[in-house]
């Protein structure tokens, strides 16, 4: 290994060895005298618990102690402790305490199998100035304090549950560009504050009133469920997942930049609010409808009728007529309704390219349908 890459420079050097283990790079300490101090140099920790036993996971807990205080970097590029279900509560948040202090850049905390209990981050995680990237999973209930504020955080990846919270959490966040977040559910609200942010996604908690996404007016991609379109009228991309227990109609909502379309279809309403997205986005260039569930699957055991019919608009939405490029149904099976929705949009839009090809035609010419409307192109 010296003498393949022994001749490269020390940042470079160090660069490579932090992209691995931790437990790796310091085994690189008996290759040659050069090599021997160079590993507590490295930028970044990542420590991976493969223990079995509560003998093991003792050493492996001296192991992360000694290598993280024999570390000499001022400046933390990033810390990555992927943890099994032994791991102490404790010793996570004094290892996170102890990143913080040396102004880590890049924070991915994931706990591997679940477990009752409640994590505490240290205080000074939630008002750090230099943290660009934060990700925690399954980190059981995070204790969050009523305020947050992150001036640097360019990226947030949250796979956990919160702590009940009697109060309103409030979080500012006027760096964070891209957001993911899949919560279970909780109490209290959470509000955040993200004015520089471009892709969003968000499950769980999201499916809920619990969440509160305000001031984003650079949003660009959002994957989301019905229930948030108000904050999302800027975006210019939109994913959408339509999932129970209820379908939203953002009824005189206008999506003024948005220009590409998917919807998932996983139950009964989407046509009415398809419509509505589409009422509302003069500048919508590709639709995409991608079918998730069989009706049958949906209704199966919930005693409902399945949806049979669907009816057109009163006016044409002005999408269709001026700058549709562009309509996939991926998933299409040709239900009742489902003809309908296809044959009028291929009948009414400007667009050449539909698919699949095993869309109905139209059965009335486009002149025909607009007509029938009251609507002139």
């Amino acid at each position: 290994m010296d003498d393949n890459i022994g001749h490269l420079p020390d940042d470079l050097l160090l660069r490579i060895l932090s992209l691995n283990k931790t437990k790796l790079v310091m085994a690189t300490s008996l290759l040659s005298k050069r090599w021997r101090s160079l590993w507590s140099l490295v930028p970044g920790l990542k420590y991976v618990d493969d223990t079995n036993r509560d003998a093991d996971y003792q050493r492996f807990m001296q192991f992360v102690d000694r290598s993280f205080l024999s570390n000499k970097v001022p400046v933390l590029e990033h810390l990555h402790p992927n943890l099994g279900h032994a791991c102490p509560f404790v010793e996570i948040g004094l290892w996170i305490k102890l990143a913080l202090s040396r102004h880590v850049r890049e924070l991915h905390i994931h706990i591997r199998s679940s477990k009752k209990g409640s994590l505490t981050l240290p205080s000074s995680l939630y008002t750090s100035e230099t943290l660009h990237s934060l990700t925690l999973i399954k980190c059981v209930s995070l204790d969050v304090p009523v305020h947050v504020r992150l001036p640097s955080l360019k990226t947030l990846s949250l796979k956990t549950s919160f702590k009940d919270s009697p109060m309103d959490v409030t979080v500012v966040l006027p760096s964070l560009q891209r957001l993911h977040m899949s919560h279970n559910k909780t109490r209290g609200t959470y509000v955040l504050n993200v004015p520089s942010l471009k892709y969003l996604k968000c499950s769980g908690m999201a499916s809920s009133n619990l969440l509160q996404i305000k001031n984003m007016p650079e949003l660009v991609t959002a994957h989301f469920n019905g229930k948030f379109l108000k904050a999302l009228t800027s975006v210019r991309r939109l994913k959408l997942w339509i999932t129970p227990p209820q379908v939203m109609n953002p009824s005189g909502m206008i999506f003024n930049q948005l220009v590409h379309l998917d919807l998932c279809l996983f139950r009964e309403g989407w046509w009415d609010l398809l419509i509505c997205i589409l009422q509302g986005s003069p500048k919508l260039r590709f639709l995409k409808l991608i079918n998730k569930l069989d009706w049958g699957d949906i209704f199966s055991n919930s005693g409902r009728k399945i949806p049979t019919g669907w009816k057109p608009p009163s006016s044409v939405p002005e999408c269709l007529l001026h700058s549709l490029e562009a309509f996939e149904w991926f998933g299409y099976r040709g239900r009742h309704g489902d003809k309908e929705m296809a044959a009028y949009i291929d009948s009414v839009s400007v667009t050449k390219s539909f698919g699949p090809e095993s869309l109905p035609r139209l059965t009335r010419s486009r002149d025909e349908i607009i007509g029938s409307q009251g609507t002139k192109i």
